[in-house]
C-alpha cells in the first residue's frame, strides 16, 4: 500500500478466516478485526470503512441488532461498508441461500472493472448465493447479476435481459453507494477457485481499493492460489525433453495413488474421480462410483510405468486393476446375454460398447507387445455379445440395457442397422476388435470392425456428433490407424491421413485443438443442467476440452506414428505432450495435484469453461477417462523403441 497517502481505517467483522481476510491482513498490519458478538462494544467513530465477511461460515452472517444499529448508523454517516454473504443490511434482505452450480456471475455495467467488458463471466463454481427480495434493493442497477450462460468467457450483453438483470443481481451499491453488498459467497475466491483469475483478482482489486479509498490492486497479484498449471513453470520457448515427459506421468500416477482413485492396490478397482463441484471451503466433490472403463484405462499407464521404470509394484497393480474388471463386471450368467460387461457399479445392467472397449484396451495392448495371450479368450466373450447386438451396418446403438433384452429385441439389434455412425459410441470399439483381430487372426472381428468404421466414414465429416466435431475427430485417430493396420488398405491409410489433417483446422498455437462443430450439430448441448452438455458455446472459444477430446490424443497420434512410421504422427505427439504438460494441474492438495480437469482455457492457461454439463462440468477430473489416457499417451511415446518394433514383427 502506498504509505505516503493517508489511508482509511478499516475493520472486518467476521467469525471465520478466509482468503479476504488473510489478504486485507497481509496489506493493512492495522486491520481491526472483530467478531460479530463483540462488534457492540467497538468504538466504531474510530473506523473508516468496515467489511462484513461472511462467506466463509456455513451460514450468512446475521449481525446481532446492537450491533448492526451501531453500524447503519456509520454507514448513514458516510462510512463506507461492504457486506459479503450477510442475512440482512439496511433494508435488504434475502431468500434463503442456494447452490450457484450453473449459474454463473456477469458484469452488467460498463466501466467499473477495468478493461472488461459488458458480458463478461466469472465463476464461482459451486457457491452459494443469497437472491435477495427485489422490492427491498434499490433502482440502481448491479454490477454484477447471476444468469444460466452457455458462453465461454463472454456472454452477449442482447441475452442479459433487464428485468433479469434486477432480479438476480449479486454485487450492487446502496444507500447512496456507502454500502457494497455481495450476495454471494466471495471470502474464499482462492480456495473456491473462482475463475478466471484475472478476473477474479480485478474483482477483488476494485472491492478493496472502495474500501481503502485508494488504488491497492497492484498489491494482490502475488496472492497465492490453491493451484497452478504447469505453463507457469514452462515458458513456451522451453524445450521440451523425455525427462520433462516422464515426470508429468510419473505426477499423474502419484495422484492416482495420493488422491485416493486407487482401491487397495488395485485389488478393489478404482474411484471414477472428482466431480467439478468445489464448496466455499475448497473442498471437492468425489465420485466414488467405480466404473469398469475408468478401472481398465488406469491399468495401461501402470503397465507402461512398469516397462520404463522396472517397478514391480507398478506391474502388479496393472494386473489387478486388470483382473478386477474380468473378474467382477462380465456377466457370466449362461445365455444371450453372456460376456456383457457392466458399466458400473450402480448402472450393473448397463452396457456402453466404447466404454467396455477402452476397458479392454490396456490388456490388449499389453498382450500384442508382450507376445502373450493372457486372457484373451475371455476377451472374445465380451467382444461376442457387442458384435451380437451390433447392427447391420456394423454400427451399435449408443447402450444396451438387460431389462430390455428380449428375446425380440435381441433378433432386432442384429437385424437392422444400428444407425450411429458416431466416433464417440463406436470408435474405440472398433479399435478393439482389430488388436484382437492382430492378436488371433480372427476374420470375424476384422470384418466387423471394417464395416463399422465405413458406416463412419462413408458420412464423414457428418458423423453423429456428441459433445463436439473436435471431439469426433481426436476419437477417430486410433481406430483408424489399427484399421490400416490391419488391413493395409490404401483407403484405410487416407481416411487416417484425412481425419488427422482435418483436425489441424482447430489446432492452437498451446498444441491443443480447441472445441469445434461445424453448424452447431453436436447433441450435447442441453440446457444447463438438464443433461450432459458441451463446453463450446461458439466456435472460436478458447477452451480445450480434456475429458471428451484432447485426451484421447497421446495414445492415438504415437499409436498412428508406430504403425505408419510417419514421423508427421510423432510430431504431433510432441506437440500434444506439450501442451498437456502445460495443462496439468501443480498444488499442494494431493486431490488435484499432477491431474488434469476438463476444461482449460489456452489463452488464460487455466481451468475454466462453461458449468453447463450436469455430471462434468469445468473442474471434473476422471481418473480413467482423463489422467489414464493421458499418462499412458506421454510414457507410451518414452517407449518408442521397446514398443514400435512390435508392429512390424
Amino acid at each position: 500500500m502506498d504509505k505516503t497517502h493517508s489511508r482509511r481505517r478499516v475493520a472486518v467483522i467476521t467469525d471465520t478466516e478466509s482468503d479476504l481476510l488473510s489478504l486485507m491482513k497481509s496489506l493493512d498490519p492495522d486491520l481491526l478485526i472483530v467478531k460479530p458478538d463483540d462488534a457492540a462494544a467497538v468504538d466504531w467513530t474510530a473506523v473508516d470503512s468496515i467489511a462484513l465477511l461472511g462467506g466463509a461460515a456455513p451460514k450468512p452472517m446475521l449481525l446481532p441488532p446492537p450491533a448492526r444499529t451501531l453500524i447503519e448508523r456509520e454507514c448513514c454517516a458516510g462510512k463506507r461498508v461492504f457486506a459479503e454473504f450477510v442475512g440482512s443490511i439496511g433494508n435488504v434482505y434475502f431468500e434463503p441461500p442456494v447452490p450457484t452450480r450453473y449459474e454463473r456471475l456477469a458484469v452488467v455495467t460498463s466501466g467499473w472493472l477495468e478493461n472488461e467488458p459488458d458480458g463478461a463471466l466469472i465463476d464461482d463454481q459451486f457457491g452459494e448465493r443469497l437472491r435477495p427480495h427485489e422490492f427491498t434493493c434499490s433502482s440502481t442497477r448491479p454490477l454484477l447479476s447471476f444468469f444460466i450462460a452457455q458462453a465461454h468467457g463472454r456472454m452477449e450483453t442482447a441475452d442479459m435481459k433487464e428485468p433479469e438483470v434486477m432480479r438476480e443481481r449479486a454485487l450492487w451499491f446502496e444507500a447512496d453507494d456507502r454500502l457494497l453488498v455481495c450476495a454471494f459467497r466471495l471470502a474464499n475466491f482462492a480456495k473456491a477457485r473462482h475463475a478466471p483469475w484475472r478476473r477474479v483478482r480485478k474483482l477483488i482489486g476494485f472491492i478493496l481499493n472502495w474500501l481503502y479509498g485508494q488504488d491497492i490492486a497492484n498489491h494482490i497479484d502475488d496472492f497465492p492460489r490453491s493451484y497452478r498449471v504447469g505453463a507457469e513453470a514452462r515458458p513456451s520457448s522451453d524445450a521440451l525433453d523425455a525427462s520433462d515427459i516422464l515426470m508429468a506421468a510419473d505426477r499423474a500416477l502419484q495422484w492416482v495413488r495420493r488422491s485416493g482413485m486407487l482401491i487397495d492396490e488395485g485389488r478393489g478397482g478404482a474411484l471414477e474421480g472428482l466431480g467439478t463441484e468445489i464448496d466455499y471451503t475448497g473442498r471437492q466433490r468425489l465420485s466414488r462410483i467405480r466404473r469398469v472403463d475408468c478401472i481398465g484405462e488406469l491399468a495401461l499407464p501402470f503397465w507402461l510405468h512398469s516397462l520404463i521404470s522396472g517397478n514391480t509394484r507398478s506391474q502388479r497393480i496393472s494386473n489387478q486393476l486388470t483382473g478386477y474388471v474380468l473378474d467382477h463386471y462380465v456377466n457370466r450368467e449362461p445365455g444371450p446375454l453372456y460376456g456383457m460387461m457392466r458399466w458400473t457399479d450402480e448402472a450393473w445392467g448397463v452396457c456402453y460398447q466404447d466404454d467396455v472397449a477402452r476397458a479392454l484396451l490396456p490388456l490388449l495392448l499389453r498382450c500384442f507387445y508382450e507376445g502373450t495371450s493372457e486372457r484373451l479368450d475371455e476377451c472374445a466373450d465380451i467382444l461376442d455379445f457387442l458384435i451380437r447386438t451390433t447392427g447391420t451396418d456394423g454400427t451399435r446403438r449408443f447402450r444396451t440395457d438387460n431389462n430390455q433384452l428380449t428375446p425380440e429385441q435381441l433378433e432386432k439389434l442384429a437385424t437392422t442397422p444400428g444407425n450411429l455412425p458416431s466416433a464417440h459410441y463406436n470408435a474405440y470399439y472398433f479399435a478393439a476388435l482389430c488388436i484382437y483381430y492382430r492378436l488371433t487372426g480372427r476374420e470375424e472381428y476384422r470384418t466387423a470392425a471394417v464395416k463399422g468404421l465405413t458406416t463412419i466414414m462413408k458420412v464423414y465429416p457428418e458423423t453423429k456428433r456428441e459433445q463436439s466435431q473436435t471431439q469426433e475427430l481426436c476419437r477417430l485417430i486410433l481406430p483408424l490407424a489399427w484399421l490400416y493396420a490391419v488391413t493395409e488398405e490404401e483407403q484405410h491409410l487416407q481416411w487416417l491421413y484425412r481425419v488427422a489433417r482435418d483436425l489441424q483446422k482447430f489446432a492452437h498455437p498451446s498444441g491443443a485443438y480447441l472445441e469445434w462443430d461445424e453448424g452447431y450439430q453436436a447433441s450435447m448441448r442441453h440446457q444447463a443442467g438438464s443433461g450432459e452438455s458441451s463446453l463450446l458455446g461458439r466456435n472460436g472459444d478458447p477452451v480445450a476440452d480434456l475429458l471428451y477430446t484432447n485426451n484421447w490424443l497421446p495414445i492415438a497420434w504415437m499409436q498412428a506414428y508406430f504403425i505408419t512410421d510417419d514421423t508427421w504422427f510423432k510430431e504431433r505427439w510432441m506437440e500434444t505432450a506439450r501442451f498437456m504438460l502445460k495443462a496439468q494441474i501443480e498444488s499442494d492438495d494431493p486431490m488435484i495435484d499432477g491431474a488434469w480437469a476438463r476444461a482449460f482455457d489456452v489463452e488464460l492457461m487455466e481451468v475454466f469453461g462453461s458449468p453447463a454439463d450436469v455430471g462434468w462440468g469445468p473442474w471434473a477430473i476422471e481418473s480413467g477417462w482423463t489422467v489414464a489416457e493421458i499418462s499412458a499417451g506421454l510414457y507410451m511415446g518414452l517407449l518408442e523403441e521397446k514398443l514400435k518394433p512390435q508392429h512390424k514383427a
